[in-house]
């Protein structure tokens, strides 16, 4: 099976772009003002919030170009075309089923879009419908698909899959933990100093 450099290229294309997407929710998600993170956040809002409406915004971009039609794009679509014109490309991946899944998401990834015309990418006031609601778990499942989808396809051809996860995923976190123990350590000091004054 000669495998074209061009497919290769389109698919490892498309790989950075959910391996950014990815990267860019577990961010956003992590920067989320959860009970244990929320003195913090709250704190530095002028950094963390900026920062929470950046990643989101990349993200939809991502998602947005990888799940486009646009024939330029080195997205699923192209992957799809590609692999019913050449299917001896991966002889066992059903093409159709794999549009199924990806039409499966069609409300959030509509939801997405308008965002994305509408906040992200552009400021189109004129456009309807950019109001609809993009909700976290429906997002987490789809993210999750198109990166098994992904997969299943690589698997097929390159005979490779691949994580999704960065090694630093977790830096956030201990970013966010670190930043409140030293608010901790500084409030102590403060109060100590406040205490001796007053003796």
């Amino acid at each position: 099976m000669n495998i074209s450099e061009e497919f290769k290229y389109i698919l490892e294309e498309l790989r950075k772009q959910l391996l950014d997407a990815d990267k860019y929710f577990d961010i956003f998600e992590q920067i989320w003002p959860t009970p244990e993170a929320v003195d913090t956040i709250n704190r530095y809002r002028g950094f963390f919030i900026p920062i929470r409406q950046a990643l989101f915004d990349q993200f939809t971009i991502k998602i947005c170009n990888v799940t486009s039609n646009d024939r330029r794009l080195p997205g699923f679509y192209k992957i799809f075309k590609t692999l019913i014109l050449e299917s001896s490309l991966a002889p066992k991946i059903d093409v159709g089923s794999l549009r199924k899944r990806l039409k499966q998401h069609k409300l959030i990834l509509d939801a997405i879009n308008d965002y994305r015309n509408t906040k992200a990418a552009h400021w189109d006031i004129e456009m309807k419908g950019g109001n609809k609601p993009i909700l976290y778990g429906q997002t987490r499942k789809m993210l999750e698909e198109l990166e098994n989808m992904f997969n299943e396809i690589s698997s097929a051809v390159l005979k490779k899959t691949w994580s999704f996860k960065y090694v630093q995923h977790l830096d956030t976190t201990s970013l966010i933990r670190h930043l409140g123990e030293l608010r901790a350590v500084h409030k102590k000091q403060i109060d100590e100093f406040m205490t001796q004054t007053k003796s």
